[in-house]
């Protein structure tokens, strides 16, 4: 049975025929299921956002998901992929006021709960159907049709249960804490959402200087106390003032007024005014004194408008060294206020607006805000206590979600203590293996150490209903399932969403419970994922017990303080264990002019387009071999991607074609293959299975870009090396050559199938399934090639002596190029050091690849006429042409014509032709001296002379 010569088609065009193969054939579906479910690999995998728009963001995650899965399916792992859905939380909510023209949360109270959950459906029902094309096209082998949601009931049911454990386990408890809080969408925002993707801005603030008279009796009444702020709004929640005890400050007095300043900061305060400098003291001199604040419009107790010190809140880089404080408004501020006993300041409605006075009327009652600053500023001004009023740039986090500046808010909410539990947390850590390693002791530890309680409570509606039902005495009951809800309520659960969850009341001892409003964070809801997607504990609980933890993960760096963390802290507290045990962190693609990815700035390629023109492979190579999957940030460099499908793709699939050509030709039968005793033929077997080695060992160590790189450079040791210089035996026939052509072929196509699918596919069926009909039909259901130490360690000396042989041609190409000579022009020989001494069986590869009569080992190399030396000295060549040197020369040149013709003709190699050659008196003589050798090589029947060069087929 003759081979398959496959068509003229490029690689990237071949990739869609490989596509619908696979899906004719259940391809994937067998891999999965020819491995036992006794032995499972684990594979988490983030859901994307439902509705989202595939980037190279997605694309490099999904290539990280497909290699390892692929891998150790080849291993005899069962591994099922199975692809989830993000769709729940704000960003659906956001997606559908804008679509239904609601603005904010008090919005959708108005517009009615349960029609806004009916468009919260209906907009998650419609999945872009853009995903499947590309994680098609890139070779991703993923289950969709039975693709989870975080909207499933089951889903929400597994994560409740979470919910309920920590609950019991004294984890959650409800409390009042300043965080991140956002007055469009009304809801607390975790920090480590903003810190994930980089969410700040560049915004002008006021910086301005406020005078708080004293009112302490003695030496300082009188005196102004000059603080700084960057929140004018927050004045009229000042509580205190602080200083820096351990700093010395300065009563000052300019303009017949007197201040107290840090000395450090006076010539900055006074930069523009005279002064005079009336008495210098410590720090701790002032603390304790009383001032009057700008507003008295709530209500204050003891120990409030006083001066105090804490550590870390006064900087003397900017500002007076005295600042402002309004606990309940900055984490800094309201752990001050806390230590001194300070009222928690709660003056902003859920909506960012000012509430009514305690003490007083508001002036600012019902105000946003932002909007107040500058009715304050001119309230000051005219009231003659603004000191300075200027303008500073200030980063600011806001909200990606809804567009919208967040506020440092004090707000009741429901928590995760972490406090207590970071020895837990850190030492769970410390069985990860991370790549890169750095992240394990680094960021994601030390974000641990440092991270505040998490808030896990939303004042929002499309998300996981916190199970918390409430008495009017305050008795509480927190559910763990659905079954216990219908049981206590004698209701049936149709939907655990709001407004439906909402309805149902609880009743147990003759009283009734209501459920709490809130709804639980999304992060939650993803940090469960590992368990909620098979609806753990309530089915599949052997599954999931036995295989816990998973063994992968990949993600962007910026889930360092997300996802990983999340899953890590539920897990912990779960289940007292890691969540996973090898986790990859990715870099960040920036554009190709290093600004963020952007069709305004057009400098990117559309993925599409990239996936279209160079193929799924090459995108694959391109993006495993970047420094990407070192944690490192790059930009997207388009020409890499025409390199990985010039310098590696092309090249191994010419090599197949070459082959099969001469194989079909010879009618060469592979069941007739025969071990060689060729040193090329054994040097090309010993580097197959150092690159199965290298790569089956950078897989198990999640070391991807080694791995894939050394898949590369063996591509260009076949392609470059082994089969250039085997073209004579294989252009003959020689079945040493085949055989070992073809087992390498094979074999190094099962071994780099999980890095490129789609050629190693067509490779294999080239090769295999088209004349053995007892194979495995494909590629990817073989087992992966086992690689041999003892061939290796055997071959040292092989190896080594072919890289020297390498280095030898190397130089001596070089010393070609710089002095303009083609390597189609023979040269007399070549001398080199013998620190490069290679035995004389390596000497053939040397002498044809340079194009020289003979070779030379010496101790030293002499410096005599028309030779030259490469840059390492270590090789030298005789550059000077003889006659006879360049009849040999127009040789080759008349040669690579003529073959150059054939290819344009689409001659094969069984087609004989009759050569006609221009008439001149060199080229008389070339024909004249190498007639049967020009004849043999060309596939010529005669060669005569003629008016110009051309070929006819006979």
């Amino acid at each position: 049975m003759a081979f398959v010569v496959p068509d003229k088609r490029s690689v990237p065009e071949l990739e869609e025929d490989t596509l619908k193969f696979w899906k004719e054939n259940k391809i994937f579906e067998k891999s999965v299921e020819k491995n036992p479910t006794s032995d499972l690999y684990v594979f988490y995998d983030g859901p994307p956002f439902i509705s989202g728009f595939p980037h190279y963001g997605h694309i490099l995650g999904s290539v990280a998901k497909d290699i390892v899965p692929r891998y150790w399916t080849m291993k005899g792992k069962r591994v099922e992929r199975l692809w989830g859905w993000d769709a729940q939380g704000l960003t659906v909510e956001n997606r559908v006021q804008e679509t239904l023209g609601i603005k904010n949360r008090r919005d959708i109270e108005f517009y009615g709960l349960d029609k806004f959950t009916k468009a919260c459906y209906d907009y998650t029902s419609k999945i872009s159907a853009e995903w499947e094309w590309y994680v098609d096209r890139i070779g991703r082998w993923v289950d969709f049709k039975n693709a989870y949601r975080t909207t499933d009931q089951t889903y929400m049911e597994s994560v409740i249960w979470a919910f309920k454990q920590l609950y019991d386990k004294g984890y959650i408890y409800e409390g009042t804490r300043t965080s991140l809080y956002c007055p469009k969408c009304g809801t607390p925002v975790s920090d480590f959402e903003i810190a994930m993707d980089n969410s700040y801005r560049d915004l002008e603030d006021p910086s301005v200087m406020v005078k708080f008279p004293i009112v302490t009796k003695g030496k300082f009444k009188g005196i102004n106390i000059l603080a700084w702020t960057t929140t004018p709004w927050t004045l009229p929640s000042n509580r205190a003032l602080v200083i820096d005890e351990k700093e010395q400050y300065a009563i000052i007095e300019c303009n017949s007024e007197k201040y107290v300043v840090a000395k450090l900061r006076l010539g900055f305060v006074f930069k523009d005014k005279k002064y005079s400098v009336v008495e210098e003291l410590d720090g701790k001199g002032l603390i304790g004194l009383e001032y009057e604040p700008p507003y008295r419009i709530f209500a204050s107790k003891e120990g409030e408008f006083k001066v105090y010190s804490y550590e870390g809140m006064v900087t003397m880089e900017e500002g007076t060294g005295i600042v402002h404080s309004a606990p309940g408004f900055g984490e800094v501020d309201t752990e001050m206020g806390k230590h001194y006993g300070l009222t928690l300041m709660m003056t902003l409605n859920d909506e960012g607006e000012f509430l009514p006075g305690t003490e007083s009327k508001n002036p600012y009652e019902g105000m946003f805000y932002l909007k107040s600053n500058d009715l304050i500023l001119e309230d000051l001004e005219k009231r003659n206590i603004l000191f300075r009023n200027e303008k500073a740039i200030h980063r600011v986090p806001y909200h990606d979600r809804c567009n919208t500046l967040l506020v440092q808010k004090a707000q009741s909410s429901w928590f995760i203590n972490i406090q207590g539990v970071k020895d837990k947390l850190v030492e769970a850590n410390k069985s990860i293996n991370w790549v890169p390693e750095y992240i394990k002791h680094g960021i994601f530890e030390k974000t641990m150490e440092q991270a505040p309680d998490w808030c896990i409570s939303r004042n929002r509606f499309w998300a996981t209903p916190m199970p918390v039902w409430e008495s009017l005495d305050g008795d509480r009951i927190v559910v763990s399932s659905i079954k216990e809800i219908e049981e206590l309520s004698g209701q049936k659960v149709i939907d655990l969403h709001r407004p439906y969850i909402d309805s149902i009341v609880l009743k147990k001892d003759g009283k009734e419970y209501k459920r709490r409003l809130e709804v639980l964070d999304s992060w939650m809801e993803a940090g469960s994922m590992p368990f909620a997607q098979i609806h753990y504990p309530f089915e599949n609980e052997e599954k999931f017990e036995k295989n816990f933890p998973g063994d992968y993960i990949v993600e962007y760096k910026g889930q360092i303080r997300a996802w990983f963390q999340r899953m890590h802290i539920m897990s912990t507290l779960l289940f007292g264990s890691r969540c996973f045990n090898n986790c990859i962190v990715t870099g960040v693609m920036a554009g190709s002019d290093g600004r963020k990815m952007s069709k305004t700035y057009k400098n990117y390629t559309d993925p599409k387009d990239v996936i279209t023109n160079y193929g799924g492979d090459a995108l694959r190579l391109y993006l495993m071999d970047s420094p990407l999957m070192s944690g490192e940030n790059t930009n997207f460099n388009e020409a890499e991607l025409k390199i990985k499908l010039r310098n590696v793709l092309n090249p191994l699939w010419n090599s197949v074609k070459y082959f099969l050509i001469y194989a079909n030709f010879y009618n060469w039968d592979y069941k007739k293959s025969i071990k060689s005793r060729d040193i090329l033929d054994k040097w090309i077997v010993a580097r197959l299975h150092q690159v199965i080695k290298d790569f089956d060992l950078g897989l198990q160590a999640y070391n991807i870009t080694p791995a894939v790189r050394s898949i590369e450079d063996f591509v260009d040791d076949l392609s470059r090396w082994y089969i250039r210089r085997s073209r004579d035996r294989i252009t003959e026939g020689d079945n040493e050559a085949l055989s070992t052509l073809y087992y390498v072929l094979v074999t190094f196509a099962k071994a780099s199938a999980p890095a490129v699918p789609f050629v190693c596919e067509n490779i294999y069926r080239s090769l295999v399934t088209s004349v053995d009909n007892s194979a495995l039909e494909s590629v990817h259901l073989c087992d992966y090639p086992a690689y041999d130490e003892e061939v290796i360690a055997n071959s040292k000396a092989i190896l080594d002596n072919m890289n020297k042989a390498r280095k030898i041609t190397s130089s001596a190409l070089s010393i070609r190029v710089s002095n303009s000579i083609p390597v189609r022009q023979v040269l007399d020989n070549l001398e080199v050091s013998s620190s490069l001494l290679i035995p004389n069986e390596y000497f053939y590869l040397v002498l044809d690849e340079v194009n020289v009569k003979s070779m030379n080992f010496m101790d030293s190399l002499d410096e005599n006429e028309g030779w030259v030396k490469d840059d390492s000295g270590l090789v030298s060549l005789n550059t000077k042409l003889t006659p006879e040197l360049m009849k040999e020369g127009l040789l080759r040149e008349f040669i690579r014509k003529v073959q150059d013709l054939r290819k344009e003709l689409g001659l094969s190699v069984s087609d004989e032709i009759v050569v006609t050659y221009k008439k001149d008196k060199d080229m008389d003589e070339v024909v004249s001296s190498f007639s049967d050798e020009i004849k043999k090589k060309i596939g010529a029947l005669s060669i005569k002379p003629g008016e110009e060069l051309k070929i006819e087929k006979i």
